[in-house]
Formats: C-alpha cells, structure tokens, sequence
C-alpha cells in the first residue's frame, strides 16, 4: 500500500536538521592533514583575535566535567572528543572555531595553526601487526584487543582446506551527512540532531553535561548515525562554555574522511573441515579486524550470532584480533559486521564444492539446517526453512539457462542474528480529535512509523487517517532505543500491541463501557475514542533465550555478464527468496530487502575507501565508487514467511540480512564468468 510517511518529505517538509530555523552561532571543525603525527602547537589567537570563539582539548581540559579525564594520553575521554597531544587519521578533529555564520567560520578557521611532527603512518593490518610503529604507544601493540570463541574440537582426519579472504572498508554514505544543533538551557544543553538513539545516546552524553536530546528526521541513517555522539558532546560543551546556540552540518568530505563510522575492514584465515561427501565438519576463523585508530569496535562480534549460518555445523573456532591503523574508525554500518562473516562463509562453501567437484547447490544442501527450532553451540535458531528456499532458487530454469549465453550466475544462503534482546517503548495518546503514537527517535526513512500507524488502525479497529505520529525527545519518551539490530519489527510492534491493549483497557474501565472499532459502547451510547482526552505508556521488553530472538533466511541468485574486452562487470538481475517470518507490510519488506540488496551488489562490485600510507585519496563519491542506479541490476523479491513462535506476531527482523548474501551471490556468479577464484571485494 501507499508509504503513510512519506508526503512531508516528497513535498521537502521532512524538517532534517538543516531545515530546522535557527538563530545563532555554526561551527566548523580544524581537521588533521596528516595520518599521524604528533601535536607540537595548536596556536589558536589568530582566529580569536578576529573574534571566533575556539575550543581544543586544553580547553576542554580546564572544564569541572572533565578534569582527571585525561590519564592516559591518546585512550583518554579527552582524546576521544578532539584531538590531544597527537592525531592519529586524517580529519580527526583538532579544534571546534565558532563564528557568526558559516562561511566566517570555515575562513576564521584557516586561522588556526597546527605545528605537527609527522610519525609514520600504520596503513594496513599487515603493517600494524609488525609492530614497527604504534598508534596507541601505551599499549606497546597495534593488536589493541583479541577473543577467541570455541566450540566443540576440530575432526583430525577430515579434508581440509584454507581460504584467505578479504572484505574492504567501505562507507555507511547517508543521504544527510551528521548534524547538530546545541542550545544552552539553564545548567543544561538542549540537543537536536539526527543522533541514531538519541534517548539512548542521551545516557552518554549526560555523563558530560546536563541534557535533552530532540530527534528529528534523518535523511537515511544505516548504523553511521550512532557516531554522531562525539560531536553532540563537543557542541554542547562549547554552547556550555561561550554561552551560545551553536549550529554544525558536517560535510560530505569530512564524513568520509572522519565519520567514525566505516563499515568493517577484515581479513580471513578459514580453515574448513569436511567430509567426502559434502558434509561440513568444522569452521576454524581467525580474524583481523581493521579498527583504524581507535581501541575497540564490536562489528568483529556480532557475526559471534551466526558463526554457522545457516549450516549445521557444531565444530566451530572464531579467533578475532582487533588492529589499530591510521585510518578513519568503524562504527556500526548496515549489518554491524555480519556482512563480511556471510559473504566468506558463501566463499567457504564454493570452494569446499569446487574441491570436492560437486555442484554448490548440493553442498549447500547437505549442510543446511532441516528441523527448527534449532539449537547451534552459539545461538538458538527459533525457525526457518531455508532448504524451501534453496529448492525455490533452483527452481528458476529461466535464469540458471543464462548460462548457456555467457552469463555469470552465482547463489548464496544466508540467515542473520536479528533482533537482540531489549526493550522499546511507545506513548499511545487521544487529543484534539487524533490518536497519536509517540515513539523516541528520528526516523531514518524504513518505514516503520508507516508500519506503527498501520498496526494502531488495525489493533484499534480505526481509520488511519486519524492517526499521527509524534517524536518525543529524551525526557519524555518511553525507554528507547529506535532502530537498529533489524530490531524494529518485533519492539516497536510489541510495544503498539501492549499501549493498544493498555489504551482500551483504561478506557473501558473509566467509562465501564465495552470496547469495539474505535468507540466506547455503553448501552445505546456510541462514544468516538477520537472525542476523548487519554494517554498510556508501554514499554515491551523481550530476552531471548540466546542473545538474538528471531532468523530471517534467505537465498539470493545473481546474474552477471563480464565483458570481455574490457573486463567490465554488469550486475544483471537479483532474485531474493526470503523468510521474514510474518510480514507486518510486504510492501515495506520488499523495500528493505531491494535497499540491503543493492548495497550487497555495491559492496561487492563498486564501493571502497583507498588509503595510501594513510593518506586517504577517496575524498569524493566519485572517487569512492559509489554506483549509480544504472549500475544496480533488476532485483526481483519473494517472501516466504516462517513465522517465529517467539515474537508478537511471528515477525522477524530482516533489514540486515539482504547485505551479505547479495554480496556472496553477486561474487559466485562473477566467479561463474570469469572461471577464477575470488577472495577480495570489491572485485577489481
């Protein structure tokens, strides 16, 4: 059906924080030339004498909130808010200048002079492993953090092979880049920002300065928008400090030189243990995990949900190994790390079939989990059929015959750890004629407000032009957290379902009435709800029996023709069979599945930042390679529900499993063309 969310932006009403009216200061950020390097002086009197207002580390030092912060020199809070003592990638912060608009503040900022002794700079994990140069000295290693995870024992007499593989570092690229804008309020800071779970992130923040934080649309979000936080701090400090309203819209250069929200860099060591006929006996992982500078990313854990996928193997060992580099730091990009885990599992398989020469589908199948729920050594898989939907793939005649016309065609199996245990909360009102859910967070353009106003008609029996949506900032909302961790579908429908129930309840008692299609039925009298004044909270909470609840699967093939003169590779078409459990709006599912899709098809072909001894030389969209839609092949989506037991209404989370089962399907069919093996993406 018709997007109910939609009309205000089409008609360029979203209110996305740049729209919002503002009087006041902007601020522009002084930004590191260099990879590495040591801060001799950051001399800022030029730019204060022709009256910008500037803050630095030093400065931030001499604050109450932050004194005894600064123990560790380069792992400090200090250093995680503007650069101190030394810089450690290109673009990371040095000095916030503020002036009258924002054309005097990027000049007044020019003002600013760094004096900077250049170290050499860590480029890669290969680099960082040797040790020769550190990018946190005081941890004396560049391997800044290692887990490993085991379960079961390795076969001793099975064949075995090795894969080395390697996913590239890659950019979130919203539509909006990050946005603040900081009020001073008596002893407090008012926030309104595009902030991905801005009640949650409130927490954080409130840890420097008193605070409220206004969500407000975001012009599309994909993990990037958790980052926004480090500059959410440093503004409200600075409108603390000088007294003033500060407004700052990051530019598209700075979020990709310094976002703090790349998608993961990782490489692979796979050892894979299997028998003669296929059967998949153990998965031995060690990981490098490229985290730039920084001390700690979790994108390297979550694949910890699906070390298997969608396979019954119970031998498995995951050997992760955290790096710092010179490099911009991962943040929590669309699938916060499963993405790669998926493609190089699908890699895994190809080539475990190519050795044995079966066909891949067979591996697949002999392998595949058959009987839900199911009980992995590191999750519990709550249900599925993911052999119904290989059977479906290989059903298509229609595209595995393109093979006889040159076409590359390729097939990936995937599941994903959706929804991890938690809680949201909604406000469920009745004023002035409407009934209004009220939830804690922007929205980032998946629809789910669409959804939560589809689910207060049907629940409550009433049309859905009498229902609004309302953001309500952090003192006033529910406990939120908003999306994230294909969450929404399951908390954000459990919550409406409880304030539904909560709502009717408290009105049938108030007025002893019988509750039936919006009205109050008591007697003869018909009472409209919509002339009534109410308001309920609710929030749902739901613990899984592992740490995720729900599994989507899903089985991708791909169609690719690789021109032979040029090598130019051309994604053809992309046929998705998946399992949203039960689908709140199909049409919303198709949308989320075509959108985690295309950025599979993108990861695998086009997208990837390029450093250079740390210097990053994709400064650019065009320089990066992100894809126009030419560039995209025809997607076509299929759903194929196997509802979940577990959730309100047997919905599974599936905004991030598109990604890395796109990817894998995409790179077997190019395997398929070219007949050579591929262990990197993108494929050059």
């Amino acid at each position: 059906m018709r997007r109910l969310d939609l009309e205000d932006v089409i008609k360029g009403k979203g209110n996305y924080v740049d729209d919002l009216p503002f009087s006041g200061y902007y601020g522009v950020f002084v930004r590191s030339q260099y990879p590495h390097a040591i801060l001799r002086k950051v001399d800022v009197e030029g730019a204060r004498r022709k009256g910008a207002f500037v803050l630095t580390a030093e400065d931030l030092l001499s604050l109450s909130t932050l004194k005894g912060k600064e123990e560790q020199e380069g792992s400090s809070s200090i250093s995680s808010l503007l650069a101190y003592k030394k810089v450690r990638y290109v673009g990371e912060p040095i000095a916030l200048v503020i002036a009258k608009d924002p054309y005097e503040a990027t000049d007044l900022a020019e003002e600013v002079s760094v004096d900077y002794e250049p170290l050499p700079a860590v480029s890669n994990i290969d680099e960082a492993l040797k040790n020769d140069v550190l990018v946190f000295e005081e941890l004396g290693t560049n391997e800044v953090y290692k887990k490993t995870f085991e379960y079961g024992e390795m076969p001793k007499n099975d064949k075995e092979i090795e894969v080395s593989l390697y996913w590239s570092r890659s950019s979130g690229n919203p539509i909006e880049t990050f946005g603040v804008i900081s009020i001073p309020q008596g002893d407090g800071v008012t926030i309104i920002s595009n902030l991905q779970a801005p009640q949650f992130q409130s927490n954080e923040i409130s840890k420097y300065f008193k605070v409220k934080v206004v969500p407000t649309r975001h012009g599309g979000s994909f993990g990037s928008k958790f980052s926004v936080t480090r500059y959410a701090i440093v503004l409200g400090l600075a409108s603390l400090k000088f007294n003033i309203p500060i407004k700052w819209i990051e530019t598209r250069t700075e979020h990709l030189m310094a976002s703090n929200s790349s998608g993961p860099e990782r490489k692979f060591r796979i050892k894979a243990y299997f028998k003669r006929d296929g059967t998949v006996t153990g998965l031995d992982f060690k990981i490098w995990e490229d985290i730039g500078a920084s001390l700690y990313n979790g994108q390297a854990f979550k694949p910890t949900g699906i070390l298997a996928g969608p396979y019954k193997v119970k031998n498995i060992k995951y050997d992760v190994s955290l790096v710092a580099t010179n490099k911009n730091p991962p943040g929590a990009f669309r699938g916060a790390g499963t993405p790669p885990h998926t493609w190089a599992l699908e890699r895994v398989m190809d080539f475990i079939a190519d050795e044995l020469k079966m066909e891949r589908h067979e591996v697949r199948r002999k392998n595949l989990i058959d009987s839900f729920p199911y009980d992995a050594p590191y999750a519990h898989y709550d249900s599925g059929n993911p052999r119904n939907l290989l059977d479906l793939a290989l059903s298509r005649k229609d595209l595995w015959s393109l093979r006889e016309k040159g076409y590359g065609v390729g097939l990936a199996c995937s599941t994903d750890p959706s929804t991890p245990s938690g809680q949201e909360g909604v406000k469920l009102s009745i004023r002035n004629g409407k009934v209004i859910l009220g939830i804690g967070y922007g929205p980032e353009g998946q629809g789910n407000e669409h959804v939560g106003k589809l689910l207060v008609s049907r629940l409550l029996g009433i049309p859905l032009e009498t229902i609004e949506v309302e953001l309500l900032d952090s003192e006033n909302s529910p406990s939120s957290f908003g999306p994230g961790g294909s969450r929404m579908a399951v908390f954000l429908a459990g919550a409406i379902k409880g304030a539904v129930e909560e709502l009717v309840s408290k009105l049938r008692r108030k007025y002893n009435a019988e509750y039936k299609d919006g009205f109050l039925l008591r007697g003869e009298e018909k009472i409209p709800i919509t002339s009534l004044q109410e308001e309920v909270s609710y929030v749902y909470s739901q613990q899984g029996k592992t740490r995720f609840i729900a599994y989507p699967f899903a089985c991708d093939i791909a169609v690719v023709k690789v021109d032979e003169e040029t090598g130019l590779i051309k994604p053809v078409k992309l046929v998705v069979y998946l399992d949203p459990g039960t689908p709140l709006d199909e049409e919303v599912v198709k949308e989320q599945v075509i959108g985690g899709s295309a950025i599979g098809v993108s990861l695998a072909l086009y997208e990837s930042y390029v450093y250079d001894k740390g210097q990053l030389l994709t400064l650019s969209l065009s320089d990066y390679g992100l894809p126009s839609a030419d560039q995209m092949p025809e997607f076509e989506v299929h759903l194929v529900p196997t509802p979940s037991p577990y959730t309100p209404f047997g919905e599974k989370g599936i905004g991030e499993v598109p990604v890395g089962v796109a990817a894998a399907a995409v790179t077997s069919a190019v395997e398929d063309a070219i007949k050579k093996r591929i262990s990197k993406v993108p494929i050059r």
